[in-house]
């Protein structure tokens, strides 16, 4: 993808640190694979690297399909152009929209880049959101023409690109400028018919705002260019009650056709109204200030059973009572107002039927001094059904949370948005509204579980599971951390996932009481190793003294008696020389067996000194060298570790003498960071670690050191001899 970041930060550099445009690349499909800062804080983004969205849910559906054109002419390789759409997530942003054909090197894609302008700030997006919402019949009169929205304080609102062409300037050009009072006064020469020069406070603008009343002017005007054109402007009033806009239609005609294209341009307009009427599936009617029902189209009669001939006649005479009074009700707010009103009903048939209808009202002038309101209606049922079951479920949904013992949460995908109940928020000790959304929750987790919970998630929705569930630590308020299991269940729309649903449950009391028992089971294991050490020891103590001081004894005697034999042949001569080498040898044997039973005198002889001995012995009678490295800080322990350590090496040189063929070991036994380290490598035959039978002599060996709480390691291989690691702390 280097080719596209290049892109993108070209584009950055060439237009300037610009904090209102939008920058993205996305694939033909629409998905985004990436996005600027601004977007993504703007828009409500969740990270594209991390959650993917679709750019075609960012833009109003009525635009949709002139962005997809623009997609697809930048992928023809046709020539550039600009469109205006607007973006919404929450919020509308009317943005002009390039688009840049670029394509991926590696795997040949068409990717896209979207370069997107917004044209008004907030408030004045705020002010023209208002004002869409309320007539839009007043825009059909401008439907080919140049159309602007002025406020009352001279402020921009809106301008379409045929406004632009008209002034001969862009579109973006227009709209930095926020006041049109100084684009008209600064930019434009503008002169009525009579060649008099007109300022902005004279125009059509300034006198609807200040009589309310629609009006149009014609203008000789010369652009900035100097091209010469005659423009003739309409107005008609937009009225709120927090304020007064003027809307002013533009159109460009020359001298010459002024007065040929109006007579044209009214033909059309009736021809369009004339098809409208008769062919919309919407409900259109004209009544007077009184109720009497002037015209109504084809649909209106069709729903009601009427016929043309019923017209003129009060409204409560040919409509439903309900369906009249609701209407009659709606007229008077109308016509006490002077504003149109938009409204959504629920009709009510007398067989119990019902409809959902949504309903404009306003005013279309007078006749025979009576004020003549027009009517249409759009009937919505589906649309209504869905929103009203949708509030059913969510008012379902926070009652179940808020009754639920559980804690509950709910990620809306496509928003970013998490809900979670009040049980959830007395868990982590966190008030509702001090909580944030999905990137809030993974930083709490912690360090050493965060990364395995993200990738559960990622996991379980690429791979379109139904459901996943994770253990892990969370950190609430109070900075403590709670054992918390968690489980979510994914909804998907059309292979798309739109929302999960999950609950979570405290595990900490459990975490806590399977630490306790683990720890008791410890403290039993260890229990159980010290008694059976210890059993050990008293019987290596009991057995040496006994070989020390019964069989020696014994022996000494049987040593006096065969002393006192005077043999006089020489073969009975050499019987009593044979006993009395095999009787001294059994003794002496009997004593190094009695020294190595014994547990040696670790506080008058101590660690190493003991070691040293255990060494002279073997040297005494094996051809094996021994070398001993030490520590004098290793004698700083307690006597019960002396005795183990000592132990170990016992077991070890027994297992070298017997089994390893060895000619040299050595032993270092060193203190490091307050904890015991002893070593023990010989150059023997060595053996397979994973094949060899841990008898009982390395059995000792670790239990010992478990007992401790230390750690035994041992690397040999055949034929490269064998080394053992024992640490312990000291």
């Amino acid at each position: 993808m280097k080719n596209q970041w290049d892109a993108v930060k070209g584009i950055v550099e060439n237009k300037g640190y610009r904090k209102d445009i939008f920058l993205s690349l996305i694939e033909e499909d629409g998905t985004i694979l990436y996005a600027n800062a601004f977007m993504v804080q703007t828009l409500e983004l969740s990270n594209p690297q991390i959650i993917k969205s679709n750019f075609f849910d960012l833009v109003n559906p009525c635009d949709l399909d002139r962005l997809k054109n623009l997609i697809q002419f930048s992928r023809d390789g046709a020539n550039p152009y600009s469109i205006e759409i607007f973006l919404k997530n929450g919020s509308q942003h009317f943005v002009k929209m390039n688009v840049q054909r670029l394509q991926d090197s590696l795997s040949k894609k068409n990717i896209f880049l979207c370069e997107a302008l917004q044209l008004l700030d907030a408030d004045r997006m705020q002010k023209f959101m208002d004002l869409r919402d309320l007539d839009c019949a007043s825009f059909f009169s401008g439907l080919d023409q140049g159309i602007l929205i002025i406020g009352k304080e001279g402020e921009l609102l809106f301008a379409n690109q045929r406004t632009a062409e008209i002034f001969g300037i862009t579109l973006e050009v227009l709209y930095h400028v926020k006041n049109i009072s100084k684009l008209w006064n600064a930019k434009w020469r503008m002169a009525n018919e009579k060649g008099q020069s007109v300022s902005y406070d004279q125009t059509v603008f300034c006198k609807s705002l200040i009589n309310g009343l629609k009006d149009n002017e014609n203008f000789y005007a010369k652009s900035v260019q100097g091209k010469e054109k005659f423009l003739t402007i309409s107005t008609r009033v937009l009225k709120k009650s927090d304020g007064v806009e003027s809307l002013a239609t533009l159109c460009t005609l020359t001298e010459e056709d002024v007065h040929e294209a109006l007579p044209y341009w009214s033909n059309y307009m009736h021809i369009f109204a004339e098809n409208f009427i008769t062919q919309t599936p919407d409900l259109l009617w004209l009544v007077d200030q009184d109720g009497q029902l002037l015209f109504s189209n084809e649909a209106f009669n069709k729903y009601f059973g009427l016929s043309v001939k019923e017209q003129n006649k009060k409204i409560h005479e040919l409509l439903p009572t309900s369906i009249a009074d609701a209407l009659y009700g709606n007229n008077l707010k109308v016509l006490e107002t002077g504003l149109p009103l938009k409204a959504e009903r629920v009709v009510r048939f007398a067989d119990g039927r019902e409809y959902n209808f949504q309903i404009f009202i306003f005013s279309a002038g007078e006749q025979n001094n009576k004020k003549i309101l027009a009517g249409r209606a759009v009937r919505i049922a589906e649309k209504y059904a869905v929103e009203k079951q949708l509030r059913e479920a969510n008012d379902q949904l926070l009652l179940l949370s808020k009754a639920a013992s559980n804690a509950i949460w709910e990620w809306d995908i496509r928003k970013d948005q998490i809900f979670r109940n009040e049980t959830l928020h007395d868990m982590i000790g966190y008030h509702i509204g001090e909580t944030s959304g999905l990137e809030w929750w993974i930083q709490r987790i912690h360090e050493d579980d965060r990364n395995r919970v993200s990738e559960k998630v990622k996991v379980a929705i690429a791979e379109k599971q139904v459901s996943w569930e994770e253990s892990y630590r969370f950190l609430c308020k109070d900075g403590s951390y709670k054992h918390i299991f968690d489980r979510g269940y994914i909804m998907y729309d059309e292979g798309n996932p739109v929302k999960m649903i999950g609950s979570l449950q405290d595990m900490t009391t459990l975490k806590d009481l399977e630490n306790c028992l683990t720890e008791e089971r410890m403290r039993r294991q260890k229990e159980i190793s010290e008694t059976v050490i210890q059993v050990q020891e008293r019987e290596r103590n009991r057995i040496g003294h006994e070989l020390h001081d019964n069989v020696n004894q014994i022996l000494t005697t049987v040593m006096l008696f065969v002393n006192m034999l005077n043999p006089e042949k020489e073969s009975e001569k050499q019987l009593k020389s044979k006993i009395h080498e095999y009787v001294c040898l059994s003794i002496e044997e009997i004593r190094k067996l009695s020294r190595e039973l014994v547990e040696p005198k670790m506080k008058e002889a101590g660690l190493i000194e003991s070691i040293r001995l255990l060494i002279e012995d073997i040297h005494i009678s094996n051809a094996l060298r021994i070398y001993f490295s030490f520590d004098s800080e290793a004698e700083l322990t307690t006597n019960a570790k002396k005795v183990t350590l000592f132990r170990i090496v016992q077991e070890q040189l027994k297992n070298i003498l017997k089994h390893s063929k060895a000619s040299e070991t050595r032993i270092g036994l060193h203190k490091e960071n307050g904890e015991l380290h002893l070593s023990i490598v010989d150059n023997g035959v060595g053996f397979d670690t994973n094949q060899t039978y841990r008898g009982i002599g390395l059995s000792n060996i670790h239990e010992r050191t478990r007992f401790y709480n230390g750690k035994v390691e041992i690397q040999s291989q055949a034929g490269q001899g064998c080394k053992l690691f024992v640490s312990i702390p000291s």
